[in-house]
């Protein structure tokens, strides 16, 4: 009897391994977290004398421009600038205004390309525009929106404080010393799923206005959200 009922447990170990191979059990899909990152907003902090700034937006990204690099003045009639430049290439900026409760600050990151380099879209833009964008130091472009030489980066605050120079030829340019002790790094570009870009920089800087009055932006931090989409320009 015992050895009966040893083959019966047997046989049945047998047909349930048989079954278990005919009918393997399927685990579930599993389910892919959604990127927080994702739904993040523009955001840029700093500190003037203390106070911390915040401001947010869903989406900064105000614009491209190709401006005239190397420019110069070559006459001036009736009020009128006429200006002269380096004609195989061209400054390209993008700007992303970050906007809250009636304070703006324009990022504005900065660099000349060759013509033959670019392809032409609603302007002229690089073929990569990620590349304005790769991880490490930027310095500030003290003569953005005047001579134009200077690749980097601007910054721009509400009530004309700005990183750089006027843009009328009238007045001087700010001295080279004038961002001496500043940094403007990207530390992070991450490409999410989705073709989002996010970026993340860090900064220090003085602004200026008009009559030279100084502010220093410390403890700087920005991040931008960049859709795939926004490269077309």
């Amino acid at each position: 009897m015992k050895n009966k009922h040893l083959l019966g447990i047997a046989i049945a170990l047998l047909f349930f391994a048989a079954c278990k191979k005919d009918n393997p059990i399927t685990e579930p899909p599993a389910i892919e977290k959604e990127d927080p990152l994702e739904y993040a907003k523009d955001s840029i902090s700093y500190s003037i004398d203390g106070i911390t700034y915040k401001l947010s937006d869903f989406s900064s990204f105000s614009g491209a421009s190709n401006r005239q690099p190397y420019s110069k003045v070559d006459s001036i009639v009736n009020n009128g600038y006429y200006i002269s430049g380096i004609k195989d290439s061209v400054l390209y900026s993008r700007i992303y205004g970050i906007y809250t409760d009636g304070q703006k600050v324009d990022v504005i990151f900065i660099k000349t390309y060759s013509k033959a380099s670019m392809v032409q879209s609603v302007i002229l833009r690089p073929k990569d525009v990620m590349d304005l964008f790769t991880v490490g130091t930027r310095n500030y472009a003290l003569d953005y929106g005047r001579d134009n030489i200077q690749n980097g980066v601007a910054i721009s605050l509400y009530g004309g404080f700005n990183t750089f120079s006027s843009q009328s030829f009238r007045t001087p340019l700010l001295s080279p010393e004038a961002q001496k002790n500043s940094k403007f790094e990207i530390i992070s570009l991450k490409k999410l799923k989705s073709g989002t870009s996010i970026l993340e920089a860090k900064f220090n800087a003085t602004v200026y206005n008009e009559e030279n009055v100084s502010k220093k932006l410390e403890n700087g931090y920005l991040r931008l959200v960049m859709s795939k989409y926004d490269s077309i320009l």
